[in-house]
């Protein structure tokens, strides 16, 4: 629950919530692998420069939505009580797993926890505070930080396309892969591990006993489809996430760290994001050959409409 302290509590902070456990289980070591030809090739799109959150949200969504589209069409076509509907639908087409990555303006969101206990008041407060808009949103987990120098990764598939993936297991992929990407590749070499939070932390480079965090997880599953994703603190202001009175991810008393701030110098967002895409698209079978690459920018099309539509011919599957 996210809430206000009053001016007589000692500490005064916008935001206070209690430590949220994950129940994970502790390793999904279960091998996963495509089951469906359309899962075995997967599409990353990086979006160019720092972009509006709303835009990250709007093509997501426009991805996801066709996704849910063709599976409610399967579940029609395997319901022989339902198929005479089809008839009316036009044929869906699928699509390939795909993970956007981006870099977004400075914002707050709130995720499921918050949409009932933040208040317009609450909202004011910290957008006043801190300058940046606080956007609701329909992820799990609770207020995070995105902004400049922060990747975001929003993969999205059909979990019910990998063999024994279940969304428990999805999200401790994502965590492994984002550990594999600090702590073993050589450009980086940090001591980063889970904890009972979920989430990425990393043992703070002059403190070593103490634990910071470095990368947050929020995802969405609807009908076995995701959403949302991770954000990594690469050349992160840590002001933003750091502030006294602003409580991330509902765990006070924590502080976060980025990976500029572990090595002293910035690193590239491209760099990090195809990295991670490799790590992830490995955990989940599929082959590295199989992974094309873009680089999408916004400002070169003429109208969002177009650039839907390049999205579209990007992740739709040829069969």
């Amino acid at each position: 629950m996210l809430k206000l302290l009053t001016k007589q509590q000692s500490t005064k902070r916008l935001f206070s919530t209690s430590i949220s456990v994950s129940n994970l289980p502790p390793s999904c070591t279960t091998k996963f692998h495509p089951t469906k030809p359309q899962a075995t090739s997967l599409q990353h799109i990086h979006i160019k420069g720092q972009q509006p959150y709303s835009l990250g949200s709007k093509l997501q969504e426009h991805i996801a939505q066709q996704c849910l589209t063709y599976k409610n069409h399967q579940i029609l076509k395997r319901n022989p009580h339902l198929s005479h509907k089809l008839s009316q639908l036009p044929e869906p087409t699928p699509l390939k797993p795909l993970i956007f990555s981006f870099e977004f303006q400075s914002v707050y969101t709130g995720g499921k926890r918050e949409k009932i206990q933040t208040t317009l008041e609450d909202i004011s407060k910290i957008e006043h505070l801190k300058h940046c808009h606080y956007i609701q949103t329909d992820r799990g987990g609770q207020v995070t930080y995105h902004g400049p120098g922060q990747l975001v990764v929003y993969p999205i598939l059909d979990l019910t396309m990998f063999s024994k993936l279940t969304s428990r297991c999805y999200v401790s992929q994502l965590e492994k892969s984002i550990i594999e990407v600090l702590n073993n590749n050589s450009s980086f070499g940090l001591n980063c591990q889970t904890t009972e939070n979920t989430g990425v932390w990393c043992h703070h480079l002059h403190q070593e006993n103490e634990l910071r965090k470095i990368s947050s997880i929020g995802v969405n599953v609807r009908k076995g489809i995701t959403s949302h994703g991770v954000s990594i603190n690469c050349n992160t202001d840590l002001k933003f996430v750091n502030d006294p009175q602003v409580v991330m991810c509902g765990l006070d008393g924590y502080k976060q760290t980025s990976i500029k701030e572990q090595l002293g110098h910035d690193v590239s967002l491209n760099f990090v994001a195809d990295e991670f895409v490799k790590q992830l698209s490995g955990r989940l079978g599929i082959d590295q050959k199989d992974i094309t690459s873009v680089e999408l920018d916004p400002e070169e099309f003429e109208d969002e409409k177009s650039l839907l539509e390049k999205l579209d011919s990007l992740v739709h599957y040829k069969q």
